[in-house]
């Protein structure tokens, strides 16, 4: 009996679960019966060889990017009212400033996520966290409009990467079954930046609104010199002679009870070591070759030579577009937006909500109204990508051991329900004078819901379009941000017009309709895989 752990007529399909402890191939060394994939080489260097703490190292050094970025994006959010005091900056290119910055977000892995995947991904994250550092140092003199919203795109320009390019590093140093803890953390990172909010309201009543962007200035640089002497370079080049994934692996017996030949299938299945720091070099002893290992100088260094390789920076350029005619990047593009926009409704309303009748808080006050959304921010990381893991090694196991990247998405049912609540609960709840602490609550659910949303989002496309994933999750982004670069401008006319109550009504029920898609993916994803299966393959065969 064939047993194929990658299914090449179905992209994203894999074995993940050995049910009957006969297939040969590397498994988890926690859990036996896990197949590992991808399936690490013999190299030590190879970063899914790394020992424990030195992935949890790297893993750290771009989650406190994210978190640094994040904190820049986020930070004014609470110091709107005051920036429109004392500069005379409206509300309105206060939210634009807002719209452009998350349109760079998108549209700057254009340049960064090519750049990372073809050089490597240490120097484009130490360059994004000095842009970072110096953009928000000129936001805090900004006196006018255009010199506002000037910083502010730079700023999404410099953090771009922080939407994709940690998703690639997670992809780069751990297991399919292992991804969505550490996608959960990574979106953890991206929106519990909020927190940032809470002391900054404090900050521009004491020192002035200015120092909330160059105290953002003084983090990045801070993480600047951390990662600049922690973070290792995760792109890794294997021999293109041996297998990267685990396929074409058989059982140890076929149906009729004849052995097999298996001698090269367990050369396959020890593939790997367990230790990688245990020496200066490793040695694969199927194939004989030694492996160099990195001095730490040699760690810091900031890019990688092509030594050889093809330089596809110019087509990784244009590649994302093409990526586009797949059915799954245009949903997880467009869940992700929405899910965003909620995050937005939300962020561009806080400051003028709580400062008015009823509640009247001042400006510190409303920084506190954050810490709702970061206590849902961080249940949510640390909870949902769990949950989700366990999902699919569950559903995985009811399917004769075979793993389908739609079984994550079971976890949008709930989702569903939680996004529209959320929404109610805030913005008809401010139209009807109730009490803050269900408004709390409502962002509560709308910090829960993001973090979610991108965790099981991310991991889906990784799952789906692994031998391209860092192309995939760039027009992933660039469809989800575009979304919310539009829906940037249209936040604040929308609730002046329509009113809080309206306003919030229609955004619930949006969210309720753009939930339910995942009913979609779930049903027919599959067949759209295989149905764009030929296609895929051909990109994936052009673009190694």
């Amino acid at each position: 009996m064939d047993v194929t752990l990658e299914h090449r007529e179905s992209p994203g399909t894999v074995t993940l679960v050995d049910l009957t402890g006969t297939i040969h191939a590397k498994h988890s060394a926690a859990h036996k019966e896990i197949i590992l994939n991808p399936m690490p080489s013999a190299d030590p260097e190879d970063p899914l060889n790394w020992t424990l703490w030195r992935k949890w190292r790297a893993t750290l050094c771009v989650l406190l990017f994210t978190w640094c970025v994040c904190v820049s994006s986020s930070a004014c959010f609470s110091a709107f009212k005051p920036i429109f005091e004392q500069s005379g900056i409206s509300f309105d290119h206060l939210n634009q400033g807002t719209g452009y910055m998350f349109l760079l977000y998108g549209w700057g892995l254009l340049f960064w996520q090519p750049l990372a995947l073809t050089f490597g991904r240490r120097g484009v994250f130490l360059l994004c966290l000095l842009g970072t550092c110096l953009m928000n140092v000129w936001a805090g003199y900004a006196a006018t409009n255009a010199t506002w919203i000037a910083s502010r795109t730079l700023i999404g320009f410099f953090g771009a990467p922080s939407e994709a390019l940690i998703e690639v590093v997670v992809a780069d140093l751990w297991f399919v079954h292992e991804r969505g803890t550490y996608m959960g953390l990574y979106v953890v990172a991206l929106y519990g930046g909020q927190i940032a909010a809470v002391p900054a309201g404090y900050i521009s009543n004491s020192m002035g609104w200015p120092w909330v962007l160059w105290w953002c200035a003084i983090l990045n640089a801070i993480g600047f010199v951390v990662c600049f002497f922690c973070l290792e370079e995760t792109m890794y080049h294997r021999d293109a002679s041996l297998p990267t994934t685990n396929t074409k692996v058989v059982t140890a017996a076929t149906s009729s009870g004849e052995a097999v030949d298996t001698a090269v299938l367990d050369k396959t299945a020890e593939a790997g070591v367990a230790d990688a720091d245990s020496s200066t070099r490793g040695c694969d002893a199927a194939t004989g070759p030694s492996y160099p290992v990195k001095t730490y100088r040699q760690k810091l260094a900031l890019f990688i030579p092509l030594n050889g390789r093809r330089n596809t920076f110019w087509e990784q350029i244009y590649a994302p577009l093409l990526l586009m005619r797949f059915p799954g990047i245009i949903f997880g593009g467009f869940i992700y937006g929405w899910y965003l926009n909620c995050f937005s409704i939300v962020n561009a309303t806080v400051s003028i909500f709580f400062t008015a009748e009823p509640y009247n808080w001042s400006d510190a006050n409303v920084g506190l109204a954050y810490i709702a959304e970061v206590i849902g921010t961080y249940i949510s990381g640390f909870v949902a990508g769990k949950v989700a893991d366990r999902l699919t090694i569950y559903l995985a196991k009811r399917n004769g051991g075979v793993m389908e990247p739609e079984y994550r998405l079971w976890m949008f049912a709930l989702l569903s329900i939680l996004a529209p609540a959320g929404l109610f609960m805030y913005g008809i709840g401010f139209a009807h004078g109730v009490s803050y602490w269900l408004m709390l609550f409502g962002m509560l659910l709308i910090g829960f819901i993001g973090p979610a949303c991108g965790s099981l989002t991310v991991t889906y496309i990784v799952d789906c379009f692994r031998e391209v994933s860092g192309e995939a999750l760039i027009a992933v982004v660039l469809i989800r941000n575009t979304i919310n670069f539009g829906f940037g401008y249209a936040v604040t006319p929308w609730v002046e017009n329509m009113g809080a109550q309206n306003a919030f009504l229609m955004a619930g029920l949006i969210a309720l309709g753009a939930s339910g898609t995942f009913v979609i993916m779930v049903v027919w994803g599959k067949k759209m895989r295989m149905s764009g299966a030929p296609a895929y393959w051909k990109y994936v065969d052009s673009h190694q």
